[in-house]
């Protein structure tokens, strides 16, 4: 039975709705307790406090009616013995009894002889101060008030009363606070019942709305109902339609990707198949093989190299490769490259030059920067006419290191320009005069200035020329 109730008490705890109700009933309740029971303690010392000061103040007159002689009681005035309370037994009656110096009793009030109360002898520890015994079940308040001449203790005056009307109150009290506690465990729980669950609709909503968005609707939004919703959910679904749209915008593009792939791929082997089909038609001269065999080799290369740079976009967006970090000078650095297409701009009757600050040293990834900066001036000098040039200029910018790449190429359409970073994009001029590329060096490019902590900027003018900056960090 208790193990059933157990497991389910688990189930409902999963929930958070139930986990908040049950703590704010918890907390409430406990503040109750806390402050009922710092009320109750409050007034039972309150109406202790003035029970002891009434028997002080008995117990002090009393005092001004005796005196002690010579260890013998002397009575100056009676009058007081015979008062009220010290004579009938009722909720007012106050007992007292007088001691001589030896606690010897030498006076008791007459409602203590009617009553015939047994009470202890008087406790020393405890004069000029308050005690309370428990007699036939009922709580008796005592008060003990010396009595000293000339610093010699000569006597003590004892009153005492039954705290019956301090008891009913306290239980009355009690009884009030009892019933509090229980109303508040009632409203604790509706109360934090409505309360929550107006605080946990928003949030119930948010995961309707969500279990319904498929890979076939990433398209839909979270909205919520109603005007006005906690700062914390209106976050929670502004975040969570962000992530939306990204992932929205990542599908798109995988299915952009797996297309675009499919494309540049099926284009080689569609070649390679056409002409191998066509060689086998008949027999061939060795010239004509031969020609076959340069072809396919040329885009099985093609193929190979798109195949290679997928490859390395991946990995580098996995956070899979690292760039090597250590000083490197990179004025030799691009006077390498510019020997490595010097041929090529020579070629072409194009002037491939830089202009560098003498020994610009930082630390980086030297073939990785290399890699990128070649992408960029291989495309400069195959989208430059002949009779134009390209410039690199290497400089320190505050704490980067600036490299500019400028050509009077053919330029890029400003239509273009925020797409020629994204994978196999290649605009319309580009594929006429070079029909062959893949579209992925830049990508590339920018995919390994990110590895090393820079940037890229580009600006162009069709038909002028194109110049592309790379910032990197320069410590």
């Amino acid at each position: 039975m208790f193990s059933g109730l157990i497991e389910k008490f688990r189930v409902k705890y999963k929930s958070l709705k139930f986990r908040l109700i049950l703590w704010y009933s918890i907390v409430l309740i406990l503040v109750f307790v806390v402050a009922e029971g710092s009320v109750y303690v409050y007034l039972d010392r309150k109406l202790h406090k003035e029970l002891d000061f009434l028997l002080n103040k008995e117990a002090t007159e009393l005092a001004r009616k005796i005196k002690f002689h010579d260890g013998e009681f002397i009575v100056i005035d009676s009058t007081e013995f015979y008062e009220a309370e010290h004579v009938y037994l009722n909720e007012a009656s106050v007992f007292f009894r007088i001691f001589n110096e030896n606690l010897n009793i030498v006076a008791v009030s007459e409602n203590l002889k009617k009553n015939e109360v047994l009470i202890a002898e008087p406790d020393r520890k405890k004069f000029g101060g308050a005690n309370e015994v428990v007699i036939n079940g009922e709580r008796l308040r005592i008060f003990y008030l010396p009595i000293y001449a000339e610093g010699k203790f000569q006597g003590l005056v004892e009153t005492s009363k039954f705290e019956g009307t301090v008891q009913v109150a306290m239980g009355l009290l009690r009884t009030s606070l009892l019933f509090a506690v229980f109303l508040a465990f009632v409203v604790a729980t509706y109360g934090g019942n409505l309360l929550i669950s107006k605080l946990i609709n928003p949030l119930e909503q948010v995961i309707e709305k969500a279990d319904k968005i498929t890979v076939d609707n990433l398209t839909e939004r979270i909205e919520l109902k109603g005007e006005k919703h906690p700062d914390e959910i209106v976050k929670l679904v502004n975040a969570l339609n962000r992530l939306l749209e990204r992932l929205d915008k990542s599908f798109r593009q995988i299915s952009q990707f797996t297309s675009d792939v499919a494309h540049e791929l099926l284009t080689p082997l569609t070649i390679i198949k056409d002409e191998v089909e066509i060689t086998l038609m008949k027999k061939r001269r060795v010239s004509e093989y031969i020609h076959t065999l340069d072809l396919v080799q040329k885009q099985t290369d093609r193929t190979i190299s798109i195949v290679k740079s997928m490859l390395y976009l991946a990995k580098a967006e996995a956070g899979i490769i690292r760039a090597n970090m250590h000083e490197v000078n990179v004025t030799e650095l691009i006077r390498e490259l510019v020997l490595t297409f010097n041929f090529k701009a020579s070629r072409k009757n194009i002037r491939l030059r830089f202009y560098c600050d003498s020994d610009v040293v930082i630390t980086t990834d030297e073939k990785l920067l290399f890699e990128a900066l070649k992408n960029i001036v291989d495309n400069a000098i195959e989208y430059t006419n002949s009779g134009g040039k390209v410039e690199i200029i290497c400089e320190r910018r505050d704490d980067n290191v600036k490299i500019s790449i400028y050509d009077t190429g053919i330029g890029i359409d400003e239509s273009e320009i925020p797409y020629i970073f994204d994978r196999f994009y290649r605009g319309k001029d580009a594929f006429e005069i070079n029909p062959s590329g893949s579209g992925l060096g830049l990508a590339l490019t920018k995919s390994i200035i990110e590895i090393l902590s820079g940037r890229i900027e580009v600006s162009s003018q069709r038909g002028k020329g194109t110049e592309f900056v790379v910032y990197i960090p320069g410590k």
